[in-house]
């Protein structure tokens, strides 16, 4: 039987991210949690030779921070692509992190979705 989900938002509609760097969210506490179902979409890049990539990311201490396990594994939904990722949780904190690359980069996303509570 599944835990009760919780709502989450990663990165809020419509957020919209510019420059080649990478872009992080805050740790959010996910102790409660096993995994979580999150939806990711983003626009088509504009930019000279964009590039997009994301990474969901675990901490046990917000320090180190290492990849979580996430399926499917591709870490780019594709231009206007809703994609669903399935994220195992396994210690205390879990960000997003978004990487852009190219001249100029922009590009407007989000990420939503469930926490799955954690069985007793």
């Amino acid at each position: 039987m599944a835990g009760r989900l919780t709502p989450v938002v990663l990165l809020p509609r419509f957020t919209t991210l510019a420059g080649a760097d990478t872009f992080r969210t805050i740790g959010m506490d996910v102790t409660e949690y096993s995994s979580g179902l999150i939806n990711m979409w983003r626009s088509p890049l504009v930019g000279a030779s964009p590039t997009f990539a994301f990474l969901f990311e675990e901490s046990s201490d917000q320090a180190v921070w290492t990849a979580c396990a996430f399926t499917p594994s591709e870490t780019d939904p594709g231009a206007d692509d809703e994609t669903q990722y399935t994220v195992t949780l396994k210690k205390r904190w879990l960000r997003l992190s978004i990487t852009l690359g190219g001249t100029s980069p922009v590009a407007t996303c989000w990420a939503v979705g469930f926490l799955e509570e954690r069985l007793t």
